[in-house]
């Protein structure tokens, strides 16, 4: 008689994808486990958007593109899968947007609601649970509190989450902002100051219906708002970036169109090789095989066509 699975085809999928033995996930730590697992196989990428293959989002597509297909993808692909794992689990969790600060300048935010992370509550406490914040991942639920005094630290830095009053993006007023900041041992000091990560509400609750019977979902809008960005932010310069490990140590692997580079989480050591203009193309899809084992592009984005022409 054949056994009857505790999970179901969703949940098994993505243990499968993420590579972690099927468990109950239960407590916070669970989280935490399905939150590591997650930073060592998704890739932070905008691949579908620079080379104009994107298509309205909901789960079924979420599923065949990034646990099928093996793709990566932003936040609003990358969080929205791990919400559906774990509210299947039984977890009070739901999406909210908000939006990032430039993580270059500091100096403005980028898209206005153009962040979705999850927020869990947990033993009447609320958590942000976010895998999809680019490298910058506690991996661990970072508890939401006023004074910002409880700070989780992971590989990548430490996080924290505080209250804050008139924080206005667009035409939004967030309350709460998250803040991060490199380890003691970085070099660059002035890389272990707290700055703002982004700006959310966490009681600005997206809709929580059947994602599949939506014909515009929340992932889609949001998609939507990256792809119309008049900054083209992430709309024309391709991007994968993951955590990586060496068996020794943790850095951020980061893939351009003109460069791939290794920072090392914990100095900050930088290792970085420059493509030639003529190659870049090939030597990017090369990078995107070997080091974050995702699909090469199969269409050549404009950004590459440029630099070819540049060389001649």
């Amino acid at each position: 008689m054949e056994a009857i699975s505790i999970f179901s085809d969703y949940q098994l999928q993505f243990f499968k994808r993420i590579g972690m033995e099927p468990k109950p996930i239960k407590r916070l730590d669970d989280v935490s486990d399905v939150m590591k697992a997650c930073s060592n196989v998704f890739s932070f990428e905008n691949l579908d958007i620079v080379s104009n293959s994107c298509e309205p989002l909901n789960k079924d597509v979420l599923i065949k593109q990034v646990l099928c297909n093996k793709q990566g993808g932003l936040c609003y692909k990358i969080n929205t899968l791990l919400y559906h794992f774990l509210l299947e689990f039984g977890f009070n969790i739901y999406l909210v947007r908000g939006s990032v600060e430039n993580q270059e300048t500091h100096s403005h935010w980028n898209l206005p609601t153009g962040h979705m992370i999850n927020i869990i509550k947990y033993k009447d406490r609320l958590y942000v649970v976010d895998v999809a914040f680019g490298c910058n991942l506690s991996l661990r639920p970072i508890p939401i509190s006023n004074d910002g005094s409880e700070v989780i630290e992971s590989c990548t830095g430490l996080y924290r989450v505080r209250k804050v009053d008139n924080c206005v993006s667009g035409k939004y007023n967030y309350t709460h902002i998250l803040e991060h900041r490199k380890l003691d041992s970085f070099q660059i000091e002035s890389a272990k100051n707290w700055v703002t990560g982004y700006a959310f509400d966490p009681l600005l609750v997206v809709s929580n219906v059947d994602e599949n019977e939506k014909e515009t979902t929340n992932e889609t809008i949001v998609q939507q708002l990256v792809i119309d960005d008049p900054s083209k932010e992430f709309s024309t310069k391709p991007l994968a970036a993951k955590i990586v490990n060496d068996g020794s140590s943790f850095s951020i692997a980061t893939l351009t169109a003109n460069s791939f580079t290794l920072t090392n989480c914990k100095t900050g050591e930088k290792t970085k090789t420059n493509f030639t203009n003529d190659k870049s193309f090939e030597q990017f899809n090369q990078h995107l095989i070997s080091i974050f084992n995702l699909p090469p592009l199969q269409t050549i984005p404009p950004i590459f066509l440029n630099q070819s022409e540049n060389t001649k």
